[in-house]
């Protein structure tokens, strides 16, 4: 029996948006090591990144469920496992997330912090994947939908744009603040994961046969 993926995807766009809420602020003009040592030291730090990282785990579930139910066009079932895929590899970065507040204090002393920098390095990768897996999988699904599921497939091409972006902007122009980026994308991405499990995913075009032609006289 398949697992149903609608329920997946609505909890994850709800945990993600209530784990994001929870994320600590940070100085944006200061070094990426003391806005970490800031933030992981934030009691609010493992509570939200916890439900984040549950979140990331059951929109991951919930792409593969999609998969697995099959009934797609096949340009859309790549998308869909594409997304799948990336997101799989994006839930090993949300447990880094989480997991580099243990290297709290060695941040604030300016030490070896190899959870945190792990972390760092994972995200330079994954979140632009992960983003640009979603933009995929957005326009996909664009091509397919009609009324509001459009105009809940371009969220998911905005969400994942924003969440690509993010951390490159973080990395390339240090002194800006990023973090509407960041938390606009993460909006946007769970807004599309839990319309996504509310209203389903666009159901293909049906196909238009190509009209009779009329016999032609003879002579």
């Amino acid at each position: 029996m398949s697992v149903p993926y609608r329920p997946l995807l609505a909890a994850s766009g709800l945990l993600v948006v209530a784990g994001g809420s929870m994320h600590p602020d940070a100085d944006p003009a200061g070094p990426l090591s003391d806005d970490l040592a800031e933030m992981t030291a934030d009691p609010a730090w493992v509570t939200g990144h916890a439900l984040t990282a549950l979140g990331t785990v059951l929109l991951a579930a919930g792409l593969w469920a999609l998969h697995r139910r099959g009934g797609l066009p096949v340009r859309t079932t790549r998308a869909v496992r594409l997304a799948a895929a990336a997101v799989s590899l994006y839930v090993v970065e949300t447990l880094f997330h989480l997991a580099a507040g243990v290297d709290s204090a060695a941040l604030a002393a300016g030490g070896h912090a190899p959870v945190a920098g792990g972390h760092v390095l994972l995200s330079t990768v994954l979140y632009p994947v992960s983003g640009l897996a979603l933009v995929l999988l957005g326009l996909a699904f664009l091509r397919e939908g009609r009324g509001p599921r459009r105009a809940v497939a371009v969220a998911a091409v905005l969400g994942g744009t924003l969440h690509a972006l993010s951390v490159p902007l973080v990395l390339l122009v240090p002194d800006a603040d990023a973090s509407p980026v960041f938390a606009l994308g993460a909006v946007l991405m769970a807004a599309w994961s839990l319309l996504t499990g509310l209203l389903d995913v666009p159901t293909p075009r049906p196909a238009v046969a190509p009209a009779a032609r009329a016999p032609q006289p003879i002579g």
